[in-house]
């Protein structure tokens, strides 16, 4: 189809018969076929759907659980909702694949056995809502439109209006606190969501957000809560569930995180973030193995590297010093001759070593480190700056400062380092892990 044509649906399946359905039923409402656009691949999907400013979609759920989550999500976060509304087809009858198809305001659902009728009459529908666009969807409509031009006052001010008028629209509630996030006003959503927060009906999502209002007050039990309440409403969030599980890593508690990300795995199993995160929960718990024959399935040389980077970090936070640098020798022992990555294990073993008080390791770690990668310019500066603040002849007061300022400098980079560092493989490359380690000396 020419990029110029007018599109007015999207259908992502790989069921035949399903497809060939809805494209009947469109036909019936008038949809010219030209206006039609079917596809099996995802990527494909995403971008006509980026290309298109409003169409109607029809999603299959069979086609993948994880992958129609994050299309679901992805529209909500690009403020699509209402610009591409959505038909939700599942093979088979699950109350929690319609309560998640409610979370995201999405009216028409097929599930079970789906036949001519069922999707002629949800075809119908969606079609005279694409066609006819009620008040309240033209308001929502023209704060998507502020949104994606961010305006967001403008986009807050239309939504305040609106809830003076509908003052028990949660609809409203979830899109005017999410401006208010937005805008950094944590407070103004966190009341604005807790006066619905217990009411009998309460949407998935406005639990959701007030998890994350909560968790910006570092309350993550509150957090959790919030969080596992959204669950209890719409089971089927991957989004969610990955945000619950990286919360109970943070506060040590890989036993609920794994359980966290298994949940998503049981109805998902094709999801790499959950596999990530239970592969995380894994090593810290000490199950390093099983760790790593869940990420053989998957994982490329930089990803395993970055989940045991991550699970070190969150290790030594948690001031299991041990563990985390056990961790890291696993770490280069494992990827000894892929010399990039080694030079980020290294890395960021040594701010842990100084976050450990041992800043001369963690000297010596950034000398390996540079020494693996004389191109990895952070190594070098951070040698530069660990020697200046530790020979320094001023008084230990300001030296104690000074170190306390390095750390400081060097914490974003301890956190992502190893993700946002496109280190590649070094296939061609060999080091040997005597070599790299004959300075270390391991704790315990």
């Amino acid at each position: 189809m020419e990029n110029n044509q007018e599109v007015n649906a999207i259908i992502l399946t790989k069921r035949a018969d399903i497809r060939d359905a809805v494209r009947q039923a469109f036909k019936a409402q008038g949809i010219k076929p030209a206006a039609l656009v079917s596809t099996t691949d995802d990527k494909e999907f995403t971008e006509k759907l980026e290309e298109t400013g409003y169409c109607m979609v029809v999603l299959d759920w069979e086609y993948g659980p994880d992958r129609i989550s994050q299309i679901m999500t992805n529209n909500r976060k690009k403020s699509r909702l209402e610009s591409h509304p959505v038909f939700l087809i599942a093979a088979h009858e699950d109350d929690n694949i319609v309560s998640m198809a409610r979370e995201f305001f999405i009216q028409y659902i097929a599930v079970g056995e789906v036949n001519m009728d069922t999707i002629r009459s949800q075809i119908k529908g969606l079609v005279k809502d694409y066609l006819n666009v009620s008040p309240v969807r033209k308001m929502l409509l023209a704060v998507e439109s502020a949104r994606q031009s961010d305006h967001i006052p403008q986009a807050a001010e239309m939504l305040e209006r609106l809830l003076e008028k509908q003052a028990d629209n949660q609809r409203v509630v979830v899109e005017l606190a999410e401006c208010y996030i937005l805008q950094n006003e944590w407070g103004r959503a966190e009341t604005l969501l807790k006066g619905f927060i217990n009411t009998e009906d309460c949407y998935a999502r406005i639990k959701h957000l007030y998890a994350r209002c909560r968790l910006k007050n570092g309350d993550h039990a509150g957090a959790i809560a919030s969080l596992k309440g959204a669950q209890l409403i719409s089971p089927y969030n991957v989004e969610r569930l990955i945000e619950l599980g990286n919360i109970f890593l943070k506060v040590d508690k890989p036993e609920e995180a794994e359980a966290a990300f298994g949940e998503v795995l049981n109805f998902a199993p094709g999801s790499k973030e959950a596999k990530i995160g239970k592969s995380t929960s894994k090593m810290l718990m000490g199950e390093v193995n099983d760790a790593l024959a869940l990420l053989n399935e998957f994982a490329s040389p930089r990803e395993l590297s970055a989940v045991f980077n991550t699970a070190a970090i969150l290790a030594i936070r948690q001031k299991r010093y041990d563990a985390g640098f056990e961790l890291y020798q696993k770490a280069l022992q494992i990827l000894s001759k892929k010399p990039k990555l080694v030079a980020r294990i290294l890395y960021n073993m040594g701010i842990g070593y100084v976050k450990f008080g041992k800043p001369e390791k963690g000297l010596k770690c950034f000398e390996k480190s540079a020494e693996a990668d004389p191109d990895f310019a952070d190594a070098s500066h951070n040698i530069k700056i660990l020697k200046t603040a530790t020979q320094s002849p001023q008084p230990r007061s300001q030296v104690v400062d000074e170190q306390h300022e390095l750390l400081d400098g060097l914490e974003e980079r301890f956190t992502t380092t190893m993700p946002m560092i496109d280190v590649g493989t070094g296939d061609d490359d060999e080091v040997q892990l005597d070599d790299v380690l004959s300075d270390i000396v391991k704790v315990g």
